[in-house]
């Protein structure tokens, strides 16, 4: 039941004596304008007395006659005040309309001018100064909603950072997650464990000439593998780094391992050695040319030293020496390490996988059979493609292989960026991880955060919640994640008392006048002073409606926010479309293939000569 509003008990209330003083000088005023009007306008014309006191008695004893005209005078003024107080009334609703009783507290947070950073102005002029040469049509920044204060949108620039915390089923991918994805101006990587966020997009990116990749080896969306990505190409043995990215690749089997939780202990020792042994079995294979599922077969057969052999050979000699070790150790030693690394691979084992990670044919539902294309980074992103990387928690999970693609896509965005003026990207790439902390366990990300910024990549991470956060980086990492982003847009359906708390202090308090009474036999006082209120209270923040939004923004007070999902914008229909085209197999009315447009090829090929390179990217 919703609370009944509070009287002021100090609150003296309309004087309605006053009132009717006033409507009385408005009603006589009103028929004595009238009468001499109409006198005015009439054939015969009366003798009337300025005095309305010496009018009310001559027109009581008969010598002074009503006109008519001043009956039609009254009339029409009486039909002007009921259409100014319909209008009046009808303008009050229409405002009213999708108006919260929360709303009204936005005239104490940021506005106007106070914003302009986060305005489309603001933003545009920051694309300016990046260098970027925005199209008249091309959108100046990441959207983020509608200022209720002033009605203004507001904007991510292409050089922030951001982190979104909403409760589920709140909205967020309807209004923050695919309305990025659809304004996006370059490549997007994003990741999801449902299908909704692909089928609303593909088609409009397609139409859009943009290439679209699903990265789906759990069969979330239903994708047929016929492309495929090799984790050892992009460790790519033959390139200097190549150790690192073997250590980071083994880091991301490592951490995306789901069967450690609050009830399983780990053993320091023996997972990290198992993560080192993979980073060695990792770049054994790759600088031999083998797939990645070689080292399932290692982690099962501690006796074979072939990877040892490869290293040594590829002149590898300290991963070599590193590797030797661990097969060297006592045999219970051995079986701890090489058991956790294959707790850690397990994935790699499963044959719906394969596909999606190794060269080969696939029979298709409608193609036929198609030889599985190799995808590249570099050509993905210089090509403005779209991945879409979808995996689900639980065994069985492809979140290693998530987390391994999603920093690949990154990792060589940044070598890019390092070889581009001024060390980014000439054209921003989105990078959005909703479901961040299940479906892309990657244990770095808020280390490496605030340096995408400066390097083009534009990074939404969207949580359901602070505690799910932590649980993937821990407290530390998930305050330097918070700390490092500098759009932090809170959603609703958060019940994270503490986290609640810290932001209500942040949004802060305003100055409010406090009236009090105090009665007694001689009659009341009353008495006024000065206050601050809370602007928003924990309650206030843990029961915020659907639709309503607040933004924390560096340098800007906060701004509550009206979401603006993808059917309110101007791609509502194109969406529709593609949701109807890509609906599952029984409910589908056309072929899929018959509404795909055909984009661009954004897939490995044969070498290119320097003349076939592409030179300039133009934004979509």
């Amino acid at each position: 039941m919703a609370k009944k509003k509070v009287q002021d008990p100090a609150a003296k209330g309309p004087d309605m004596t006053l009132y009717m003083i006033y409507a009385g000088f408005v009603i006589f005023g009103t028929l004595w304008l009238a009468l001499q009007l109409g006198n005015t306008l009439a054939s015969q014309r009366q003798t009337i007395p300025i005095n309305p006191i010496a009018i009310g008695f001559e027109l009581a004893r008969g010598d002074l006659q009503w006109p008519v005209a001043s009956t039609v005078i009254v009339g029409l003024v009486v039909l002007a005040a009921v259409a100014y107080v319909v209008m009046v009334r009808r303008s009050k609703t229409r405002k009213s309309v999708g108006r919260l009783a929360v709303d009204d507290k936005a005239d104490h947070m940021g506005h106007g001018g106070a914003i302009r950073p986060l305005s489309e102005e603001g933003v545009r002029e920051k694309a300016k100064q990046l260098g970027m040469r925005l199209g008249r049509t091309d959108m100046p920044g990441v959207p983020i909603g509608r200022s209720v204060a002033d009605g203004q949108m507001v904007f991510g620039s292409y050089e922030d950072l951001h982190v979104d915390i909403w409760g589920p089923r709140q909205g967020k991918t309807t209004s923050r997650v695919i309305p990025a994805i659809l304004s996006a101006i370059g490549p997007v990587l994003t990741t999801s464990n449902k299908r909704d966020v692909v089928d609303a997009t593909r088609d409009v990116r397609e139409n859009k000439g943009s290439r679209t990749f699903v990265f789906d080896p759990q069969g979330v969306a239903d994708e047929e593998p016929i492309w495929y990505w090799d984790p050892l190409a992009w460790v790519d043995a033959h390139s200097p780094g190549c150790e690192v990215r073997a250590v980071r690749l083994a880091g991301h089997f490592a951490d995306g391992d789901d069967s450690s939780g609050p009830s399983v202990t780990t053993d320091s020792y023996f997972d990290q050695e198992a993560e080192d042994l993979l980073a060695g079995l990792f770049l054994a294979a790759a600088v031999d040319n083998r797939p990645i599922i070689q080292v399932w077969e290692w982690v099962n057969n501690w006796r074979d030293t072939e990877p040892v052999e490869l290293l040594r050979r590829a002149g590898q000699h300290y991963m070599a020496s590193g590797l030797a070790q661990q097969f060297n150790v006592d045999d219970r030693t051995r079986s701890g390490i090489f058991g956790s690394a294959k707790k850690m691979v397990r994935c790699l084992k499963l044959s719906n996988v394969h596909p999606w990670i190794t060269p080969g044919e696939t029979r298709t539902r409608d193609r036929g059979t198609v030889n599985r294309i190799q995808f590249d980074e570099l050509e993905f992103i210089e090509g403005n493609g779209t991945l879409y990387s979808l995996s689900l928690e639980g065994r069985g999970s492809a979140a290693p292989l998530v987390s391994a693609l999603t920093e690949a896509v990154v990792d060589v965005a940044t070598r890019k960026a390092s070889r581009s003026p001024g060390g980014r990207l000439a054209i921003p790439l989105l990078a959005v991880l909703d479901e961040a902390a299940n479906v892309v366990r990657w244990k770095d990300l808020p280390k490496q955060y605030s340096h995408f910024g400066s390097r083009g990549i534009v990074v939404m991470t969207v949580l359901q919640s602070w505690a799910q956060g932590a649980r993937c980086w821990g407290s530390d990492g998930m305050e330097a994640l918070w700390a490092a982003a500098n759009i932090k847009v809170l959603g609703s359906g958060v019940d994270d008392s503490k986290f609640l708390s810290e932001r209500s202090e942040q949004i802060g308090e305003y100055d409010s006048i406090s009236q009090s009474v105090s009665e007694s036999k001689g009659g009341k006082s009353y008495s006024r002073s000065l206050a601050s209120s809370k602007t928003f209270n924990v309650h206030a923040l843990a029961t915020l409606p659907r639709g309503r939004a607040i933004v924390f923004s560096s340098g800007t007070p906060p701004v509550l926010v009206r979401t603006v999902p993808w059917w309110e914008g101007e791609y509502a229909p194109a969406v529709t479309k593609s949701i109807e085209a890509h609906l599952p197999a029984p409910y589908r009315k056309t072929q899929i293939a018959d509404l795909r447009p055909a984009g661009p090829s954004l897939i490995k090929s044969e070498p290119k000569s320097d003349a076939g390179q592409i030179e300039e990217v133009k934004p979509l």
